[in-house]
């Protein structure tokens, strides 16, 4: 069966049509709306394999070039990231009710749930007779123990407005868990893995048995780690005096923290790391700063986590940050020796994922892997499409 899987970003979307048998890819697309200008690439069709500027951008008008573009086939399905299930804990064939519900979560994922409804939109109506199946980033998560999926908060408000740990990157701690166990040659029954997705979102999530224990995230992406725009965990009471002292309404704090936080507010610099790290060696003391708390909730979050699953037998390193600054894996290793995780400077200054940078008498291993959350992608829509 071949498969077309639709990765939507907050400004990006990546596509890749598959074979279920074997996992091949075929071709991919991906757009890029981030900065000023769109950029676009095609891979393994026609087209040009480079990326290159277009005039347009959204979601929409990726998911059209790229549906052109790609040589798609007779299709067996269409698979898409969907960010924020909510209380679906598997992936669905997608059905008006599931679009619905999808739709209402909007709010608590606003960056990620519109992309995705637009994404599917478009497919749609390209595709009217192709099943659409939602993969959903939080259904990884869903084997949360009560202690870690509920918060001190009052019961009510848990049983009827369902406030409680989802998590996300899903997809991503899946793979890089599965991913892990390939590379250490020991089943993923009997490892304790740390994995730290550090991208323009960031989470860690705490992996016992192939199977997430805890995560940084929380009942929506904003929870947690310091990210590129996204402030990650504050005190609530600060958000209180932000509005009652200083009179910001709820959705200029939302703005606030979701688009003018994290690497971005600290430094004023960017949200992109690259930018900051080329500043912070300029000698900019904000973008240190920057840096330094950036990997500081890192370092946490992994002591944190070590402490829930009694050891770690891996820490892994995943996504744009995680795969590619050498600098922040250094920083974020810094100081764990005691927990036996030991950092081979060396092999990680030249480290290309998949990649073991741990000292070889280190008794947990460091590993850099590329996330493909298409991978698991491919495998949910394979299991909803042929049970």
């Amino acid at each position: 069966m071949r498969v077309l899987l639709l990765n939507a970003g907050s400004s990006s979307l990546k596509c890749a049509v598959m074979e279920s048998a074997g996992g091949a890819e075929i071709a991919s697309a991906a757009g890029d709306w981030a900065g000023a200008v769109t950029r676009y690439r095609v891979s393994g069709a026609s087209g040009p394999d480079d990326w290159r500027e277009v005039p347009w951008r959204g979601h929409a008008e990726a998911a059209r070039h790229a549906l052109a573009d790609l040589p798609l086939g007779a299709l067996g399905g269409v698979g898409h990231r969907i960010v924020h299930g909510g209380e679906f804990t598997s992936s669905l064939r997608v059905t008006p009710a599931v679009r619905a519900r999808i739709a209402e979560l909007a709010d608590v994922a606003p960056l990620h749930n519109p992309p995705g409804l637009e994404t599917l939109a478009a497919a749609e109506a390209a595709l009217p007779n192709v099943p659409q199946v939602a993969v959903f980033d939080t259904a990884f998560h869903a084997s949360l123990p009560p202690e870690a999926r509920t918060y001190p908060i009052p019961e009510a408000w848990t049983r009827d407005w369902g406030l409680r740990r989802y998590g996300f990157h899903g997809l991503s701690h899946d793979y890089c868990a599965r991913r892990a166990a390939e590379l250490l040659g020991r089943p993923a029954a009997e490892l304790r893995l740390v994995t730290c997705h550090l991208g323009h979102g960031c989470s860690a999530a705490a992996v016992r048995g192939g199977r997430s224990v805890d995560t940084t995230m929380g009942f929506s992406p904003l929870e947690g780690l310091m990210m590129a725009t996204r402030s990650g965990s504050v005190d609530p009471g600060l958000l209180l005096h932000a509005q009652l002292r200083h009179g910001l309404s709820a959705k200029q704090v939302e703005t606030a923290l979701e688009r003018e936080s994290g690497l971005l507010g600290v430094s004023g610099v960017s949200g992109d790391m690259r930018a900051v790290l080329s500043a912070a060696r300029a000698g900019d003391a904000r973008a240190q700063l920057a840096v330094d708390v950036y990997t500081h909730r890192i370092r946490q979050a992994i002591g944190a986590f070590a402490a829930t699953l009694g050891g770690v037998d891996a820490l892994v390193f995943t996504a744009g940050v995680g795969e590619n600054s050498a600098e922040v894996r250094a920083a974020s290793c810094g100081g764990l020796e005691f927990l036996g995780l030991e950092l081979d400077e060396a092999a990680n200054a030249r480290a290309r994922p998949d990649a073991d940078v741990a000292r070889p008498g280190s008794r947990g291993r460091i590993l850099v892997i590329a996330t493909r959350e298409e991978d698991t992608m491919l495998r949910e829509v394979t299991r909803v499409l042929q049970p």
